[in-house]
């Protein structure tokens, strides 16, 4: 089998020729980097191209190559602006709609300079004041987030999907397009305390928020339908017990995913999800979801159960597992290779991509790295 074939085989849950090992390899930012080695064998400036090059060629990878896909745009006479205030940034958007508005604490931690993004684990840390708080921020943001027109999103689809396929077929691999944030990327808008307490006492704004954010996912799915693309990544990392029971994420979430699941399917997509930590109380609400794929359970959290997960997960979801960032790459090469063979010995072989719980960071032991690579040969 090619690696494409593989890994859409294992996704789907059939017959493969050998367990795929897809593995996210993720730099890190310089402030999160200070103080430690960069251990990747490329350089940190290192293309994307080069990147897959080592991975598929020297560790025998079956990679995937993203994309993403534009389908919104700022309301004409948006205007932005930034300002330090002492070690308190802020920035300001002006749109007909009103000052949409957030403020950092800026220190050694702080990657992103003189920008505060909306989309950044970082601003949890950091705000001072969040993106999202109102009624009225909500109606900001919506002004700088419009749908595009069907034709002008499509246009970017296929200029994504040409760039991506273009890297892709020089190893024959996999393509998935990052598709949808949810209540993950409500988080980073208004705040982890803030948007559990809101979610309670003002489920109408995060309701508000959540199906503006799922329209857009659905242009975008309608937007890459039928130009090749593999899978889409929907991104749930937040969205799990850590923060909601799963009454909650039913209410917000469960019937727009199933819609997203539904149009990438549609479009001859498979829907994937990524999901890392607090899975044992909605094991039954992920489920289902119904999805194709689970990717990045950490099986070696407090609490969690391998071969529950399993059972509950398997008959209807591959899943992409294996080695947890946290517990087992970081602390070396043994503890790593056990992890290898208890993913294999709970998970089997159908329906499994071995894969790092969520990535191996460029701060790891590269030997952790190598030992996954190598367990992973013998054993798949």
């Amino acid at each position: 089998m090619t690696s494409r074939e593989r890994l859409l085989a294992a996704t789907r849950r059939q017959p493969v020729d050998y367990v795929p090992c897809c593995m996210p390899f993720n730099p890190l930012s310089a402030a999160q980097r200070r103080g430690h080695s960069w251990n990747f064998p490329w350089a940190p400036g290192a293309t994307t191209a080069q990147q897959l090059a080592y991975q598929v060629e020297e560790l025998g990878l079956d990679q995937v190559v993203h994309l993403g896909c534009t389908v919104s745009q700022a309301a004409p006479g948006v205007e932005s602006e930034v300002r330090l205030d002492g070690d308190v940034l802020h920035k300001t958007f002006h749109t007909p709609a009103g000052d949409l508005h957030a403020a950092v604490r800026v220190n050694e931690m702080w990657p992103h300079g003189q920008d505060i993004p909306f989309h950044s684990d970082f601003n949890i840390g950091h705000f001072v004041e969040p993106w999202l708080q109102t009624e009225g921020d909500l109606a900001a943001l919506l002004q700088l987030q419009q749908p595009l027109p069907e034709t002008q999103a499509r246009a970017n689809a296929v200029r994504a999907v040409e760039g991506a396929r273009a890297l892709a077929g020089q190893w024959d691999l996999a393509t998935v397009a990052s598709v949808g944030t949810g209540l993950t990327g409500a988080l980073q808008l208004f705040g982890a305390t803030e948007l559990c307490l809101m979610i309670v006492e003002q489920p109408a704004l995060v309701e508000a928020y959540v199906e503006h954010e799922h329209q857009l996912n659905l242009l975008a799915l309608r937007s890459l339908a039928g130009l090749g693309v593999d899978m889409v990544r929907r991104n749930g990392f937040y969205e799990t017990a850590d923060f909601y029971g799963p009454a909650m994420l039913e209410r917000f979430l469960g019937d727009r995913l199933r819609a997203e699941r539904d149009a990438a399917h549609a479009g001859g997509m498979l829907m994937t999800y990524t999901v890392n930590t607090g899975v044992m109380p909605i094991l039954d609400y992920l489920a289902g979801l119904g999805l194709d794929a689970h990717c990045g359970i950490d099986l070696a959290c407090d609490g969690v159960v391998p071969a529950q997960v399993r059972d509950k997960l398997a008959p209807t979801s591959s899943l992409w597992t294996g080695p947890s960032s946290t517990y087992h790459l970081w602390n070396g090469p043994e503890p790593t290779r056990e992890a290898v063979r208890l993913t294999f010995e709970v998970m089997g072989r159908t329906g499994l991509v071995l894969s790092p719980c969520v990535s191996a960071h460029s701060i790891m032991p590269w030997e952790s790295t190598l030992a996954m690579v190598d367990e992973w040969k013998r054993l798949r």
